[in-house]
């Protein structure tokens, strides 16, 4: 039977697309009620076949999760409310503050110890870093002048401090479905350089501030207490919690911060806080103040110091920058049809960032992309700020861009964006598993990218495969290196997504894709609730996928021969045989070239590898028309030996 295997290649704005189609032979799939595929399911309830860690069986043996990739009944994560006063001292460069966090033990484990994370330790001398810090920002760390737990202080004894962790020792344990209060004073002094990673003194009077506040880290049902230090090059793994937040900063400074802003009306003079208000329902985009009204001090109600009081709910990490000259252009953009939300889109600028005058209508144009076709689900937050700083680097409704040239501006942007799914939205562990947030993302932004910007890009980086510092996905990215963790965070999962997406169609594709957000919004699923989501909405155990792709050494290599054969039933024809060499399976895409000028395609999706290691393409021959090239590959499909890619008539 002749069905259409579809290819999609994003060339419309708003969410359609164009499918190039190409014909191939494959057998009808079809799901005729529950019988046909019950005894895949009943796997799926018991085990999976691919590899599976030792430590953790008991979550699932617990009923914590369950083997078809949802929350199990006895599913717990623990979560916490933080009050936080945080101060900026821009002439000084130091930031103090002091929080109250209210912290709830949902386990049903009794906790004999906190952790905190401290992440500006990674400065204090005799850190662990995984790159060298310039001497000058070599500091003691994090200085904590306070430290009550149920107020009582802590004492020195119970506490246990090392990389940017402080352990401390509970006077009394914390039982299961029981809470704590902490409190705790602290400063740190900012580091100067202007390369400082995911953070920087952009300018002298601008700041990008994450990682300020002592946070308790994650104690989930996979690891126990999270135990990776903060090194400057793997992310972060945050608990869902509520934060009130007031920051403190010079009169005539601006802030921009995670949550939304409840003080405008307080601080802004009556024109700029019309402009703010008005940009919330906006659809164009409204210059809030600039760079020249900034400076005449008429923006913000004169005063010798002001309190920014933000608020955000259910979220896994909370920061803010400043800065008083900045540009700040704004608009909202509708991410949910059916209820008519929107959400508020800034960016903040200086004025010497050309490509930040798009920025803002280029995040909300994202917004939108994403909230109707990739992923396809409304955008989860009331907010998001792009800034100008000095890296790339996503947080929960704030992100730090650098300035970049106009054709990197779109996919920087939607990238950075992207990520408020993964790992905001969802708890995603990028210290062990970066490849589930960092390739949605890199998969989001091509497509995205590509879809603003009215083209159609290739995905590079085959080069990177089979060398012997390239690690499958599945190694857990705390134990790589700078180079291994970008292949396997960012290029491989991306193809591999990509490739997924080709097999499945896009309709099962994002359903999968949607169900799977749909059960762990708000949780931390682990790479098993990926993998057996997506198994059990498509109705294919796609696991003969995932371990080559995810946790096998490997590369992709397809190699094409062609022969001329004599048939006398079919008169004369060319055979194509598309051998795959290498272990990872992509796509078939074989375009010949006729000699009359004519071209013509054949095609078949990743599946076709499952039970085969070889594809037969016959080439008839047609009077006045013999194929005389022949390229295998594509845009989108890595091939690491492509010398063996090309054929040509004798």
């Amino acid at each position: 039977m002749q069905n259409k295997g579809i290819f999609f290649h994003q060339t419309k704005y708003f969410g359609t697309f164009a499918a190039h189609t190409f014909t191939y032979d494959m057998k009808p799939q079809y799901i005729v009620g529950l019988i046909l595929i019950s005894g895949f399911f009943q796997a799926a309830a018991q085990k999976t076949t691919l590899p599976f860690p030792r430590n953790f069986e008991k979550s699932y043996e617990k009923g914590i999760r369950n083997w078809d990739g949802t929350a199990g009944p006895n599913y717990w994560q623990n979560r916490s409310d933080y009050r936080i006063n945080v101060s900026l001292n821009p002439k000084k460069k130091l930031v103090s503050g002091d929080e109250e966090v209210t912290y709830f033990n949902n386990s049903p484990d009794t906790l004999k110890m906190i952790r905190l994370k401290l992440q500006h330790d990674l400065y204090k001398k005799g850190g662990q870093r995984a790159e060298d810090l310039p001497v000058a920002d070599i500091t003691d760390g994090v200085k904590i002048s306070g430290l009550q737990i149920d107020g009582a202080a802590v004492a020195t004894q119970a506490q246990r401090r090392q990389n940017t962790f402080l352990d401390i020792r509970l006077a009394k344990p914390l039982a299961p479905k029981s809470s704590l209060k902490l409190n705790i004073a602290w400063e740190f002094t900012m580091p100067a350089d202007e390369n400082a990673t995911r953070e920087c003194i952009c300018d002298p009077s601008t700041y990008f501030i994450p990682y300020f506040y002592p946070e308790i880290a994650v104690y989930d049902d996979l690891h126990g207490w999270a135990s990776a230090p903060y090194n400057g090059l793997q992310e972060f793994y945050h608990d869902f919690s509520n934060y009130e937040v007031n920051i403190t900063v010079p009169g005539g400074y601006q802030v921009w911060a995670t949550g939304e802003w409840q003080n405008a009306a307080e601080l802004l003079q009556p024109t700029y806080l019309h402009r703010w208000e008005k940009a919330h329902t906006a659809t164009e985009v409204i210059s809030i103040c600039s760079e020249a009204e900034m400076k005449s001090g008429l923006v913000l109600k004169k005063a010798k110091k002001n309190i920014f009081r933000f608020k955000a709910t259910e979220v896994p990490d909370f920061t803010f920058a400043v800065s008083d000259h900045y540009n700040w252009d704004a608009t909202s953009v509708i991410v949910d049809d059916k209820t008519g939300r929107r959400t508020f889109v800034s960016a903040a600028y200086d004025t010497k960032s050309n490509d930040f005058k798009r920025v803002a209508r280029i995040a909300a144009d994202g917004i939108r992309l994403m909230s109707t076709w990739l992923p396809g689900y409304p955008f989860p937050y009331p907010c998001l700020t792009v800034f100008n700083g000095n890296d790339g680097m996503e947080y929960p409704m704030m992100i730090n861009d650098a300035s970049v040239s106009d054709d990197f501006v779109t996919g920087l942007t939607v990238h950075e964006t992207a990520h408020t799914y993964m790992p905001f939205m969802m708890g995603i562990n990028e210290q062990y598993y970066a490849w589930m947030d960092e390739g949605w993302a890199n998969f989001f932004d091509h497509f995205l990218a590509d879809s603003l910007e009215h083209k159609s890009s290739g995905i590079f980086g085959a080069g990177g495969f089979g060398n012997d510092w390239e690690l499958p996905p599945m190694v857990p990215s705390r134990a790589m290196d700078s180079r291994s963790y970008g292949f396997a965070a960012y290029t491989r999962p991306q193809l591999a997504y990509v490739q997924l997406m080709d097999m499945l169609g896009y309709e099962t594709f994002h359903k999968c894709l949607t169900t799977y957000m749909d059960r762990w919004k708000g949780k931390h699923p682990g790479p098993y609730e990926f993998f057996n989501t997506f198994n059990m909405v498509s109705g294919k155990n796609l696991d003969w996928y995932w371990k080559p792709w995810f946790f096998e050494f490997g590369y992709p290599d397809l190699n094409l021969t062609i022969s001329k054969m004599d048939n006398a039933a079919t008169g004369a024809s060319y055979v194509a045989y598309i051998k795959r060499v290498g272990l990872l399976p992509v796509p078939v895409n074989l375009e010949v070239e006729y000699s009359d000028g004519t071209k013509e395609t054949f095609y078949k999706t990743a599946e076709c590898w499952k039970n085969s290691d070889q594809q037969v393409v016959q080439i008839p021959l047609e009077k006045n028309k013999t194929p005389v090239k022949a390229t295998l590959g594509g845009k989108t499909i890595p091939d690491s030996r492509q010398k063996d890619n090309l054929w040509k008539l004798p």
